[in-house]
């Protein structure tokens, strides 16, 4: 096959599934993962994807409609960062604290680097649920509803019923992108419960790594001006951190 032919197709898989492994890559096509890497190399120079750990993804082209990843999709992306934002998130939390965390790769995180000994932890989430759920120093409180399966979160009618009688101290989510003054979110039943728990609790913390800047998905969460702090990590673009070091508290760094 030849090198354009094999690019072309990489490309058509990328766009067609949002996130394409280099493994999955060498299957379909018949070619060594080392050949997949140099292609995705090329396709990134050339502007067309954008490389992540494991593979690539489509490029969120500006003012596109925001497609959201799988769950387990987006477990492969930005690793490290991740840990670094949930590093950070985790030193925030006191011994007593109550605290909501919200679905997310980067919030679940959280639990590798807690070090407290008391701390009730409320979550609508199974993913931060299951992390959580075999550690005796945590009062652990799981939020149902109905289940939706593309996060593992669950939402709905008796979800929000629920969360409007929580107060916490502070709140951990994710958000799917930052752009202008907005956070947002792209589901938005998703987004209904977090705005809840926004206005139930004393600090809110959004986790956000580098390339969620500049991207506007379906629903806004909040304001910037209205969180706390936005947590991101080491890479975010430098105008991007000078536009919202004016708006809010910007944490990329390990206290």
């Amino acid at each position: 096959m030849l090198k354009s032919n094999r690019q072309r197709q990489i490309f058509n898989l990328v766009e067609e599934k949002g996130f394409l492994k280099v493994s999955e890559a060498s299957e379909l096509l018949g070619v060594a993962e080392m050949t997949i890497r140099r292609d995705l190399v090329e396709l990134e120079d050339n502007g067309l994807i954008v490389r992540v750990h494991g593979g690539a993804k489509k490029l969120q082209k500006q003012n596109s409609q925001y497609i959201e990843l799988s769950h387990i999709q987006k477990k492969s992306l930005n690793i490290e960062e991740k840990k670094h934002i949930a590093k950070i998130a985790a030193r925030l939390i006191k011994e007593e604290d109550v605290i909501f965390i919200g679905a997310g790769t980067t919030t679940e995180y959280i639990y590798d680097f807690i070090n407290v000994n008391t701390v009730k932890v409320i979550t609508n989430s199974i993913s931060i649920f299951n992390r959580f759920k075999s550690d005796s120093r945590f009062d652990l409180i799981l939020i149902g509803g109905k289940l939706r399966e593309r996060t593992g979160s669950f939402i709905g009618y008796f979800t929000r019923k629920m969360i409007r009688d929580i107060k916490v101290n502070k709140v951990f989510i994710g958000a799917n992108g930052i752009k202008g003054d907005y956070i947002t979110t792209a589901e938005e039943e998703e987004g209904v419960i977090h705005q809840i728990i926004l206005n139930n609790s004393d600090e809110n913390y959004v986790l956000v790594d580098n390339t969620k800047f500049g991207i506007e998905a379906f629903q806004v969460l909040s304001n910037v001006t209205d969180v706390t702090a936005v947590i991101t990590d080491w890479k975010i673009k430098p105008q991007y951190e000078a536009y919202y070091r004016g708006k809010c508290k910007i944490i990329k760094e390990k206290s």
